[in-house]
């Protein structure tokens, strides 16, 4: 009997146990299938922004939640001394807000399927002349729906413009990929506002800007007249007088090293000082990429690169003691020639390689190169053996 008993009791024990968790996978079931839905804004607008200018502020949004959300509206809050001048949307369409109150602009939204694309409105804005420097601009915007949302905490977001007179300054850089071997062209606009003030002789700037990491990029020099100073090795300097209204440019190279991992990201921030204030320009980035056919070597250093079509580049170690980057492609890619010259017969495979360092072809190498073409039976079918 006490056998039989404790058989009961553990067979009870289980039978409980699986109940409870198929309980709790169905009340899963239910919230899952439920769901709601959660309005998302954020918001972007230039660090910096002089008096009497117009700069834009992009107000993105979007459905992030399991559930559409049918009516929503978008309502954002510009900061005083500013004047509205425009609303479009990305492709420079007109999208003008169904409502203005003063200062608070309202937009009414398209109904939101469920994890929606991310939609912008982008807003121009006018400063007021006379604005003082270091003037903090704050817009505002919310998201709201009829819908029930699962979290209203990314529904509100805020941005801030700092006005200076150094606000239409920039810097550039010329091209967003770049392989080893290339460069990369910079170029910093320094434009100081029409009050700059310092008179005839202008006043005082000073221009930083640090470098990549050294293993990354090689300082090649500056372009144009206007040029700076190289400090600690990684650190470009520039300082003179500047006069109010009158824009000047610096542009300086940087070469792309051949040991560099493709994917990295070439990355560095140029600093502006004037008048105990300062504006950072950037961070500006470029990626390292390295398409199929390329090879990159760093100096003295050795390497295969097989082609598709069967072309084999082998470069012993010691051929090149600088960066140099090698690219094998095919010398016909869209249609073929006619007629051969000089009766010749075009094989079916014809390619060209290059060897580029920091913008130059490479046409000398300290040790020979070896070029291997292969081919199968069904490469010469129909051709002459002595072909």
């Amino acid at each position: 009997m006490k056998r039989i008993a404790r058989i009961g009791l553990l067979t009870l024990a289980v039978g409980l146990g699986v109940a409870a968790v198929v309980l709790m996978v169905s009340s899963l079931s239910v919230a899952a299938a439920t769901g709601q839905a959660d309005l998302a804004l954020e918001m972007r607008a230039p660090a910096h922004v002089a008096t009497g200018s117009t700069f834009i502020v992009n107000v993105s949004y979007a459905n992030v939640g399991t559930e559409a959300a049918p009516e929503s509206w978008v309502e954002a809050t510009l900061p005083p001394d500013t004047q509205f001048v425009t609303a479009t949307d990305p492709q420079g369409a007109p999208l003008p807000p169904a409502a203005i109150d003063g200062r608070v602009l309202t937009w009414t939204v398209a109904p939101l399927s469920a994890g929606s694309c991310w939609d912008h409105i982008l807003i121009a804005l006018r400063t007021d002349e006379g604005l003082l420097e270091g003037e903090a601009m704050t817009t505002t915007a919310v998201i709201a729906t009829t819908a029930a949302e699962s979290d209203i905490t990314n529904n509100a977001a805020s941005v801030v413009s700092i006005v200076g007179d150094m606000a239409g300054s920039t810097k550039q850089v010329h091209a967003w990929q770049v392989m080893p071997g290339d460069v990369l062209t910079y170029t910093i606009t320094i434009s100081p506002a029409r009050r700059f003030g310092g008179g005839v002789n202008g006043r005082w700037v000073t221009l930083t800007d640090t470098l990549p990491f050294s293993h990354q990029v090689r300082f090649l020099g500056w372009n144009g007249a206007v040029t700076g100073t190289m400090t600690d090795g990684h650190m470009l300097r520039w300082q003179s007088q500047v006069r109010a209204g009158e824009p000047l440019t610096l542009q300086y190279r940087l070469g792309i090293e051949g040991v560099i991992t493709p994917g990295t990201l070439i990355t560095n921030v140029a600093t502006l000082g004037w008048a105990g204030r300062h504006m950072q320009l950037g961070p500006v980035t470029a990626a390292v990429t390295l398409p199929r056919g390329a090879l990159a070597l760093g100096p003295n250093q050795g390497g295969r690169l097989h082609h598709q079509h069967g072309v084999t580049l082998s470069v012993p170690p010691g051929a090149v003691t600088d960066t140099t980057r090698f690219q094998l492609r095919p010398l016909f890619t869209d249609t073929r020639p006619i007629s051969p010259p000089g009766g010749l017969l075009f094989a079916n495979r014809a390619f060209e390689m290059n060897a580029h360092r920091f913008g130059e072809h490479v046409r000398q190498f300290n040790r020979p190169l070896t070029i291997t073409v292969g081919y199968t039976d069904t490469d010469v079918a129909g051709l002459k053996s002595e072909t």
